[in-house]
């Protein structure tokens, strides 16, 4: 399985468990409205995080280089408003943007931060390049 492949399932893991952990924390102002609408909504999300994520890098790189480590932070609230206004499995309201953003975004990044194979294509890359 390609290293990104397996970066991206973890991920996907690791969204996965924020979204649910942000839907028990919150209550009604970010509920998740049945499995099969959940999963689509989460596959939904993990294609718009990872493309979001790519394309905010890519515009603050250049530009704003001191906000980069925010990156993800705002990816995660575009990937949400867009998985929201696209499906039927997420409901967010009120303080459920804020402090929902903020619970998935902390989750994917403890998550990311995991070591494990999808880590060392880097290393890897480096010692290749000397």
């Amino acid at each position: 399985m390609p290293r990104f492949l397996l970066g991206w399932i973890l991920g996907l893991g690791g969204n996965a468990i924020g979204l649910i952990l942000a839907g028990l924390l919150l209550g009604s102002d970010f509920s998740i409205n049945g499995p099969v609408g959940f999963i689509v909504s989460l596959v939904v999300f993990g294609l718009l995080s990872a493309f979001f994520t790519w394309l905010v890098f890519k515009g603050l790189d250049k530009k704003a280089s001191s906000v980069v480590p925010l990156t993800g932070l705002i990816s995660t609230f575009l990937a949400l408003l867009v998985t929201v206004l696209l499906t039927d499995g997420l409901s967010i309201n009120g303080w459920g943007w804020v402090w929902g953003t903020l619970i998935v975004w902390v989750l994917s990044m403890v998550i990311w931060a995991l070591p494990g194979p999808w880590r060392s294509y880097r290393a890897e890359r480096a010692v290749r390049e000397k």
